[in-house]
């Protein structure tokens, strides 16, 4: 089962072309290939497909064998992998996914900048002594601001981020996002990903954290979101507007997976 191993500001992926995974279990496929010591590790597996609505339709699920209905960082990853390998020919292309169409740009210097559709916002709630505005970009966030640089990066993720993360405040449980303001154009976020854990960045998270920032007051447009595996653009003019994400897709590797 030949793959493919890409990361979008460390968030990192495992794609297979849909003929090499045809009859497996996805979920149980997933689990097996992103365990980071029995098999290649991942935070996810991408699929790319065919698309009557779109160039191109993406398959994700997480490291746990969930699937979620979007994943930013996975997304320029597929895109730039559909156009290298000539599964699409064209730099500009649309990509169905279980949040919608989107669309993506592909960039000389191998990033991308995808539009990411619009928000959508629902009341703060409080858990665990946390504050959070709640953010769709077609998967849930719960994004909570803190007080300090250092409050950020002091949080030990794993304890607070599964109590939030399965709160039944969120029936389809939800991502957390806990950032701080560095300026007019410049957040730092950490994240507990649904499904797949802490991990070093989320392109639908950095969104999320960006608009709740805005909106907040907290940040103008265009906001560099700073994660623990880099950095991504994201760019807003509110309302109903859609937002837009810049950010890298690079290959790690490719090889043959032994099932």
């Amino acid at each position: 089962m030949r793959f493919t191993k890409m990361h979008g500001v460390g968030n990192d992926f495992i794609i297979m072309n849909a003929g090499e995974v045809e009859g497996a279990n996805l979920p149980d496929l997933a689990l097996k290939v992103c365990d980071r010591h029995f098999g290649i590790g991942a935070d996810g597996i991408l699929v790319p497909g065919p698309s009557r609505l779109a160039d191109l339709k993406m398959v994700y699920l997480n490291s746990d064998g969930s699937s979620s209905q979007m994943c930013g960082n996975g997304l320029r990853c597929l895109a730039r992998y559909a156009r290298d390998s000539g599964i699409v020919e064209n730099d500009d292309l649309t990509v169905e996914t279980d949040a919608g169409i989107k669309k993506v740009v592909l960039l000389a210097d191998g990033s991308s900048r995808v539009e990411m559709g619009a928000p959508g916002f629902t009341p703060e709630v409080k858990v665990g002594g946390f504050n959070f505005l709640r953010v769709s970009m077609g998967n849930p966030h719960a994004v909570a601001f803190l007080g300090s640089a250092p409050e950020v990066e002091a949080l030990d993720l794993k304890m607070v981020g599964p109590p939030v993360e399965n709160n039944p405040l969120f029936p389809e449980k939800t991502n957390v996002e806990f950032a701080y303001s560095r300026g007019k154009h410049k957040v730092r976020m950490r994240i507990w990903e649904r499904g797949a854990g802490e991990t070093l960045a989320s392109g639908s998270g950095s969104c999320a954290v960006a608009v709740a920032a805005i909106r907040s007051g907290l940040a103008e447009s265009p906001v560099h979101v700073i994660l623990d595996g880099g950095s991504v653009k994201v760019e807003w003019a509110g309302d109903e507007e859609s937002v837009y994400m810049t950010g890298p897709a690079e290959y790690v590797c490719e090889g043959e997976l032994l099932l």
